[in-house]
């Protein structure tokens, strides 16, 4: 079986399903590649050798179909991509993939936008296990065929290992600067554990590339009111196993990280964080689920009550015993649920459904 995923570019928690998947289908016998319309940050983590294509002209694309002679291809939350594979000649079985789809109401005015391009041209769906994400194909498209399941963690060699201790806890955050990733929250929480008097740091980790120019200005003057420039390091396009080295000296500093997003379809920096040991104060954004659960594996807050949110993350910086074990339930629960093993499972019998294998 010959498989591509495509997407709009490699960064962020895309690239790392596309290149964990694509290597774990790859060791099955599923030959795997990958195609991105545009160059990212993210090609950097392809260490392994997975065959990439990097391409957003038609004869380039036609090409690739053409001498990739593939059996499927998936398609991630591009609705146009489907209709665009079709013309340039893709005739087996073509899934639509959604990973997230921003807020819940953009979720639902995407899915009415895409509605036509999925009826016409999606053999299947498929998606993570995420309760809108769920609730919305479920409702909306009960007549395409949907396969819901989790995504895989790098569980072998992305983890916790001793490193120097920080002389200051540090609060960490990943993502975009723009609205979604909801990075007022996080500043907003560092600053009120400081007005406590916990001398935390703030570490973010950031595609720089594709920070939103207005928010990028927006969070250079918050952080500057707020006081807490001096103590910011920013970090841009880290290295994908690089970044289990910061997980586990945030984790061994006495920190914590933060997840402020306002919805998240999976959440690949809480899932890797808690493999490294480093726990997690997340948004109640639907995807952490998956991986939280409530003072056992991680610690959730409703969204905007940021009051509570540092509540939490006081509880573990002053709490040792409460902190350590939410840092070793939280690593067994990454590891038991997110194997490889388990999506490549999950996706060859999705495969099996349309007579492939």
């Amino acid at each position: 079986m010959r498989v591509l995923f495509s997407y709009l570019l490699p960064s962020g928690g895309m690239e790392t399903l596309n290149r964990l998947r694509a290597e774990a289908l790859i060791r099955h016998g599923v030959d795997c590649r990958l195609h991105y319309q545009l160059p990212g940050a993210g090609l950097q983590n392809n260490t392994s050798g997975v065959p990439i294509y990097v391409t957003n002209e038609d004869d380039g694309m036609r090409q690739l179909l053409q001498e990739g002679q593939f059996d499927a291809v998936v398609v991630s939350n591009d609705f146009f991509g489907l209709e665009r594979m079709r013309r340039l000649g893709f005739a087996g079985t073509m899934l639509f993939e959604a990973q997230g789809l921003g807020t819940r109401q953009q979720a639902v005015e995407a899915l009415l936008g895409g509605a036509t391009w999925l009826r016409a041209y999606a053999n299947g769906l498929v998606y993570p296990q995420t309760s809108h994400l769920i609730e919305l194909f479920g409702g909306m498209f009960s007549d395409i065929p949907q396969f819901c399941f989790d995504n895989p963690l790098d569980v072998e060699r992305f983890g916790y290992h001793p490193v120097p201790i920080h002389s200051s806890p540090i609060v960490g955050w990943v993502g975009r600067i723009e609205p979604n990733k909801n990075w007022r929250a996080y500043l907003q929480i560092g600053a009120e554990l400081r007005r406590r008097g916990h001398d935390v740091h703030l570490w973010t980790f950031e595609d720089a590339t594709l920070n939103q120019p207005e928010e990028q200005a927006a969070f250079e003057r918050m952080a500057s009111l707020s006081g807490l420039a001096p103590v910011i390091r920013r970090h841009s396009n880290v290295p994908n196993l690089v970044m289990s080295d910061y997980y586990s000296i945030i984790g061994d500093s006495g920190g914590l990280l933060a997840s402020t997003s306002i919805l998240e379809g999976f959440g690949y920096a809480v899932g890797e964080a808690m493999l490294c040991r480093c726990p997690v104060v997340a948004a109640d954004s639907d995807g952490v689920r998956t991986f939280i659960e409530h003072s056992l594996t991680g610690l959730l807050y409703a969204q905007e009550s940021l009051g509570v949110a540092a509540d939490l993350a006081e509880a573990l910086l002053l709490d040792a015993g409460f902190r350590e074990r939410i840092r070793s339930d939280g690593r067994q629960r990454a590891l038991a649920r997110f194997a490889p093993g388990l999506y490549v499972a999950n996706f060859v019998q999705m495969m099996r459904g349309f007579g492939l294998s």
